[in-house]
Parts: structure tokens; sequence; C-alpha cells
């Protein structure tokens, strides 16, 4: 069968770190050991707007159509499936991705216009799915499966894969990681996404880890990792490594083992640990075999807050002693913290906040996120606010986005919470060490300015 899985376009999407979609290689690789053929199709990459998405389908024939579903993406996958629909009828269409994972029945209520779903990991079930396809047979026993049966949404359950060398590597070829480098972007000509584990079992009531991922942490094999390492060495010139993990530093004999596998190579090579590890996994020993392994000096940390009461709230698990004894021990090791926080979480007041730009500012770090808390569908956070009418039933989730205010909290405004995110990134950046940090790299300098003109040239994105 002839596949086309689909990264939508995002018409309202102001980030530069745009990373090759990883998930859909997984699943490309998992179809065609069947023989079937497979196209990623990858239209922000492309700076495909949906007008182009009509216009490459004229000119397409598929059997199977299938889109990664983002939230703040609904109305061009809605668009984009009308297209598919209007032109080539035939077409079955099918939705996977974080959207769906997190709602299921109320994407399929939402995309009449998808024949199928998909909730959690796809690599076992969308192969068997495809087959089920292909010979007319019943879909009851597909994992993660949504479908419709006489007018009712039925949920499959969706199975994690344990073995995560199983998977195989992610479909390269298809990807073409050598096309996502832009200026300024956090992707280089030398580099790829590098995925080691899969899961979270913490229950930060913000986050969507373990909607997608499942709760149980998941390794691949060290001799797996070093193969995928040589063989997009070898075939892409690949020598930086942009592992995404959030929990890769979760089990200490893991990291050991890998740092010193990599050494045992004798071939130079660089990794970076972008979406902000926990810091209550690092310790002097883990942090110096990192560095002296290739990790580089920027490693991102998640510490979300400068309140023990909201980290409290949020489930986090961490508290400012430790956060403050990890970040020096991350200094100490020859690391340089990029600190993550959240502003606006339910519950947190204006003197919460501000606890949250002082830590930031005394932690010593090189450069900080401020994010807009992000009411993502299906988490704890969320359902509670739906539950107690802080949020509308009918909530629009294409409002999430890096930098817009979505929620504010009782006791201030969305343009209060915007201005007061404002001052915290003036404060924090015009200081000497991020100053040094952002001059000191064009990538970093680049992608900096594009996230100050996002925050305050396009109007604050409430």
């Amino acid at each position: 069968m002839k596949i086309l899985l689909v990264v939508p376009p995002k018409d309202r999407y102001f980030g530069v770190a745009q990373y090759p979609p990883v998930g859909l290689g997984y699943l490309a690789t998992g179809v065609r050991k069947f023989g079937h053929d497979v196209q990623i199709l990858d239209c922000v990459r492309d700076k495909m707007d949906v007008k182009g998405f009509e216009e490459f389908v004229k000119k397409s024939d598929f059997d199977i159509i299938g889109f990664n579903v983002w939230s703040l993406a609904l109305e061009e996958v809605k668009s984009s499936l009308k297209i598919v629909k209007r032109l080539k009828p035939q077409a079955i269409t099918i939705i996977g991705g974080p959207h769906p994972s997190a709602l299921p029945k109320e994407s399929m209520i939402f995309f009449p216009e998808a024949d199928f779903g998909f909730v959690g990991e796809g690599e076992i079930g969308f192969p068997k799915f495809v087959n089920v396809v292909q010979n007319g047979q019943t879909f009851n026993d597909i994992p993660g499966l949504v479908w419709r049966s006489d007018g009712v949404v039925n949920i499959n359950p969706p199975a994690w894969l344990s073995d995560l060398d199983m998977a195989g590597f992610p479909s390269w070829d298809l990807l073409e990681p050598e096309k996502y480098f832009m200026p300024g972007s956090l992707i280089g000509k030398d580099t790829a996404v590098l995925t080691c584990t899969r899961g979270c079992p913490y229950a930060c009531t913000f986050c969507s880890a373990s909607i997608t991922a499942g709760k149980k942490i998941r390794r691949r094999s060290i001799r797996n990792i070093l193969e995928e390492m040589d063989y997009l060495s070898s075939n892409y010139g690949i020598k930086i490594f942009d592992i995404p993990d959030e929990n890769f530093t979760f089990h200490k004999e893991f990291v050991i083992d890998f740092c010193n596998a990599v050494l045992g190579l004798g071939k130079k090579y660089e990794f970076f640990l972008p979406n902000g590890v926990r810091l209550d996994t690092l310790d002097k020993e883990v942090l110096s075999l990192m560095r002296k392994t290739g990790f580089r000096r920027e490693v991102a940390v998640g510490i979300e807050s400068g309140s023990e009461r909201i980290l409290n709230l949020m489930k986090k698990k961490l508290s400012l002693n430790t956060v403050k004894e990890k970040v020096r021990l991350l200094h100490e090791a020859g690391f340089r913290p990029i600190g993550y926080f959240i502003l606006g979480f339910p519950g947190e007041t204006k003197e919460d906040i501000k606890k949250t730009i002082r830590l930031a500012i005394d932690l010593k770090l090189y450069a900080a996120a401020f994010t807009p808390f992000a009411p993502m569908p299906g988490t704890t956070a969320t359902n509670e606010l739906l539950k107690n009418g802080e949020l509308p039933q009918d909530f629009d989730f294409t409002d999430i986005k890096t930098d817009k205010v979505a929620y504010a909290p009782k006791g201030m405004t969305k343009k209060e919470l915007d201005r007061i995110r404002k001052i915290a990134v003036i404060r924090f950046n015009l200081r000497p060490r991020p100053l040094m940090y952002y001059f000191g790299n064009y990538n970093s300098f680049k992608f900096a300015i594009s996230k100050i003109c996002n925050l305050f040239i396009k109007g604050g994105q409430v």
C-alpha cells in the first residue's frame, strides 16, 4: 500500500527550532518491513501552507494518509483532512500524535473526516492496522486504534513497546536530516536527533509526557544506540546528536554505560540535551563523565518555579534546595545551565512569580525560558481547570503556543501575566552573563532575537 505520513501545516507556528519528525520515521520503518511504500511530508520544514498541501494532494495518490496532530495545528489539520476527502475520497485518513492521544474521542468528533485515530505509540499498532486494511480483517485487536462503529467511537488500549530496539532506526532516508538546518535554529548541518529512552514515571500536573509515551521508562540498548550513531555519521556526516529525552539521566548506570561506550569508540561526538533534564538525577560523577564524553556545556534543566508552594502544586517532587545544589554542581562540572520556568500556573500569585524571577537571576543561569503555563489537553492541571470552570469546556487548544498567554490564574489577567513575563525576560537577559552567552554564539543569538521579536514585536500573543 502507498502511505503518506504528514507533519501538517502550522500557519501560526513561530518557532525556529524545527526537528525532524522522528516519530513518523519510526512508523515508516515499521510498515516498510511489510513491503509498503511510505513517504513523509513535513509541511513546516518545506514551508508548505494549506494551499500548498492541496496542490501536493492533487498531484499524488495514496491509500492511507496519516497526520501527526499537535494542538496548535488543529485548524490546519481539519482543513487538510477536508482537502484529502474532497480530492482523494478513496484514501483512508488517520490521525495520531499528542492531541489525539490526550483526547481521542473528542478528536474523532472534531475531525469527522478522519477515518481512524491512534493513541500513544504506534510502532506496534500501526503496521497491524495497515495490514488489516489491506486484508479486510477486524479492528478490535489493534493496539491504540481509535475507530467508529455504528456511530460509537471505540478506543483500543495502547501498547507500549517494551524492547525499543525492536522499533529499528527511524527511516532517515525519508526524514532527510540534512534539510533541517536553518541559520539561528538549534539544528546544525551536522546534527541529528537521537532518541534513547521513552516514558516518564513522574506525575507533574502540567505535563503530558506520560500520555504520549507511557509511565514506564524504557531504554534502548547501548549497542543499538551506537549503531544508529555510526549509521548517521557514515551516511549523513552527523557529529552532533540532540537527545530530546527528558529522562535520559533517570538511570545513572545507563548514562555511565553510554558515556563509557562512546569514549571507547575513539571518535569525537557532541551531545546536547535541549528538553530540560531533571536536576535531582544529576551528581558529580555523572556530570564529570558527561563532559568528558562530549556533552555540550549548555544543558537545559526543568526548574519550573521559585516557589516551594507552586512546585508542590505541580507535583514536581523537587525542592529549591535541590535546585540550588544541582545547579552549583553543573557549574563545577563545566556546564552552562539553561533554566526552564513556567509562569502563571493555576493557584500562582504575583508574589510566587517574583520568587521565580528572583531565583532565575540568583542561580547564575546562562539563559532562561519563561513560558506561560500551557493548559495541555489531558493533563491533570487542565482537567482540574475544566472541572472547576476556570477553563471553558470548549477551550481552544490552538491557543497553546510557547509565546502566548492562553490562561491566567485567579488574581491576574492575561495581559498582566504577559506584562510580568516581559519584565522577567528583560530583567534576566539584560545582565552580563546572558548577554555574553548570546553574543558568543551565533545560533543562540539568532534564536534569542527571534524569540524577542515574537514576544515584543508581534504584540505579546495574548
